[in-house]
């Protein structure tokens, strides 16, 4: 996430809840070099009912129906009803095409060439019954046409001259990307909470902790949750989804938002010293640029002798003065060198190449955090101590991005934290000098769910951009590959939606002595074979337990939902048996893409208490006993608010609860040009970000796409 993004989604992110309309888009980019972008007359309200009149031998004008999970035919006849269907054009005639926005999220028209090239776009609407029209002469290079936002579910092939006959279909069912696996059940630990972040057991406790989005902290026992928060930091923290400062990339009135509590980690010896850490978003501070968002913090606390937590004993560790307010990452984690691994996002908004995010080495792409390790601390996993007395400022990354005075960063009251000796760029390392000390790995965008196995694998979900969605299992030193790459697959910052068919595997020679870019270890589209596999990874933990056979030693994780529109709660979790693969592989496919063989093999969870083994929920998070037990953080609305947040705790078949159907509207099936009537209640688009062409025009929300008329996305 993100979902925090977005999730993605930016979403993150999450990822996760929308208000105004605007939000629930994802912004792309469009191509620069012969695109046209067409100033077009958006025609507001309801449009049902509306004709065209053909003249001629020639259909020249055609209607459509745009929702997220296809472009709906509705005219001429030979298109009516046919989703993404083939628009037949002849070379050097003029068209029209007038669409009809059916479900209230933001979509626009594009047609591109067979290099990807835009050739015309339109503006992004998001009202609901709002239509837009637009007047293009055919050309022959015109290849296909889809929605920006939604560019593999609403995408149609365009002819040109005359149609071919077409082939008789055969109706087969759709090939799933994930494989069925076991069916497990689940039982609620604890409910009735906002929006779950983070879970955690710690050590020798007769509780275990979950933190909500809100600031709140509850403790858990055989009874539920305590109806009183354990700890409470919301004065310490930003409005959640209130007040967005100075921050450019957000909508004001979105309620959509990735920042809030997002994590909590018990010191190893939390039953000898009573420490525990949290992460948390911050109102921003003076030091910082008026059009930056807030301070992401990793604090520590203490529990009392009584065993309560002391509100007062907050230290801080780690400061991220961050540009925007998506990729905030959320759990860390301890490993089992006693060290601490603090996870952070590439600074927000998407791309990661907007405001706070600097250059790299790499010239085809604009950006980014995620390639450079000597300007700042954001787009990586870092490792620090926070056992042995401090030698570095809470902020020290943070000054050293805005070329701020070193003077400034004097260490007091004992704040701050140590560097291991054997970081990658510490002190008589191979790398010493090359980038800051605190990293251990980079390249990476959003990492939104740490952990380690009982074999030691260190493993990093990290949600994707538009398109893919990777995991990586982290070493030192590693690079991971963002901005080049979105997962293993080349990225374009100028065509996010059609990736260049090749780009480096490693670092030039005079960037860290030419470094490879590692592929992920979990890979999957966000669409296959035309159906939607998910849109915002969720990073989980393996397996320790031996309740579920099935599962044992496995890497549990999940999406956000499935559901292009972000509105439906249908995320979905995964299990991935962890094993030795090739670090870069060396054959490549499509985008510079790895094949699928040398990624872990995968298979989907199904749950026995849902309908057709769905679980009903968006997936936020997981979480992970001292026994091993794996848990899964969901809520059934995309945004920091309601109360159907909920702790599962995976249990076998037959042993868990039945799931409840989400209370929450279908969306109609539109007849030809009749829209849905409602589109209130519809969650904020989660993480998985796409930045605008220009930095000066308003920035679009976490997955991100923004209003076009604002004056400033997960």
């Amino acid at each position: 996430m993100s979902e925090q993004d977005e999730p993605g989604a930016e979403w993150t992110g999450s990822p996760t809840h929308e208000e105004p309309n605007a939000n629930r888009t994802r912004r792309y980019l469009a191509g620069q070099s012969r695109r046209r972008f067409l100033q077009t007359a958006a025609l507001t309200g309801a449009v049902a009912g509306f004709s065209v009149t053909v003249t001629g031998q020639l259909d020249t004008e055609i209607e459509l129906g745009g929702r997220s999970d296809a472009w709906i035919g509705q005219s001429p006849e030979e298109i009516e009803d046919e989703e993404n269907p083939t628009l037949t054009l002849e070379e050097g005639e003029t068209y029209e095409v007038t669409w009809e926005n059916l479900d209230g999220v933001g979509h626009n028209f594009v047609i591109i060439d067979d290099e990807g090239d835009h050739l015309v776009e339109t503006e992004i609407i998001t009202g609901e019954g709002e239509t837009q029209s637009l007047e293009f002469e055919a050309e022959a290079e015109m290849a296909e046409y889809y929605c920006g936002p939604h560019p593999q579910t609403m995408r149609g092939d365009i002819e040109i001259g005359e149609p071919e006959e077409p082939e008789e279909e055969v109706e087969e069912e759709p090939e799933r990307y994930f494989p069925e696996g076991p069916t497990v059940g689940v039982d609620p630990v604890a409910e009735g909470l906002i929006a779950p972040t983070d879970f955690e057991d710690p050590p020798g406790a007769e509780y275990q902790l979950v933190a909500d989005q809100t600031g709140e902290i509850y403790a858990i026992d055989d009874g539920g949750r305590e109806e009183e928060p354990w700890l409470d930091i919301s004065d310490r923290m930003v409005a959640v989804a209130e007040d967005f400062y100075g921050d450019d990339y957000a909508d004001p009135d979105q309620d959509y938002d990735e920042r809030g509590l997002v994590g909590i980690e018990s010191h190893p010896e939390y039953e000898e010293n009573g420490r525990f850490y949290l992460n948390y978003s911050a109102p921003p501070v003076e030091e910082m640029p008026d059009d930056w968002s807030h301070v992401q913090v990793i604090s520590e606390f203490q529990v009392d002798e009584n065993g309560d937590p002391d509100p007062d004993s907050e230290r801080r560790i780690i400061e991220f003065y961050m540009p925007q307010y998506n990729h905030n990452s959320g759990p860390m984690a301890f490993g089992p060198d006693g060290y601490f691994y603090v996870p952070m996002g590439d600074g927000g908004g998407a791309d990661d190449r907007m405001d706070g995010h600097v250059d790299d080495w790499y010239d085809e792409n604009e950006g980014g955090n995620g390639q450079d390790t000597t300007e700042n601390l954001l787009g990586g996993v870092l490792r620090i101590d926070v056992d042995e007395d401090p030698t570095e400022h809470p902020a020290r990354g943070s000054f050293i991005h805005l070329d701020m005075d070193e003077d400034a960063a004097a260490i007091e009251d004992d704040e701050g934290y140590a560097i291991p000796d054997d970081n990658p760029f510490a002190e008589g390392q191979e790398l010493e000098g090359e980038g800051l000390e605190e990293y251990y790995a980079w390249g990476l965008r959003n990492p939104f769910g740490i952990t380690f196995s009982e074999e030691g694998r260190l493993i990093v979900g990290d949600p994707g951009q538009v398109l893919f969605e990777p995991a990586y299992e982290i070493q030192r030193g590693g690079n991971y590959g963002w901005n080049v790459r979105e997962g293993s697959h080349c990225f374009s910052t100028e065509t996010p939606a059609t990736p260049p068919e090749e780009c480096p595997l490693e670092t030039p020679d005079d960037v860290r002595g030419g470094e490879p870019l590692i592929d992920p270890v979990v890979e999957y589209p966000q669409v296959y074979e035309g159906e939607p596999v998910g849109i915002v990874i969720v990073g989980g933990h393996t397996y320790e337990a031996d309740e579920i056979e099935e599962l044992e030693g496995k890497y549990i994780f999940g999406d956000w939902t499935d559901d292009q529109g972000r509105m439906q709660p249908r995320g979905r979790v995964f299990a991935a048996e962890p094993e030795d693969v090739p670090d870069v592989s060396e054959e490549r496919g499509e985008f510079g893409s790895r094949p699928r063989e040398d990624l872990w093999e995968m298979e989907e969870v199904l749950f026995d208490g849902g309908e057709d083994g769905n679980l009903g929920h968006f997936v936020r998070q997981f979480g992970r006993g001292q026994d091993g037990e794996v848990y899964v953080l969901a809520n059934q609305v995309g945004i920091p608010e309601g109360d159907t947040g909920v702790v599962f705790q995976l249990v076998p078949e037959g042993e868990g609860v039945d799931l409840e159907e989400p209370d929450v509207d279908e969306p109609e099936e539109p007849e030809n040009d009749v829209a849905p009537d409602d589109e209130d209640d519809e969650p904020e688009e989660p993480e998985n970000d796409v930045a605008p062409d220009d930095e000066d025009e308003p920035e679009e929300p976490e997955n991100d796409v923004a209003p076009d008329d604002e004056d400033d996305e997960e």
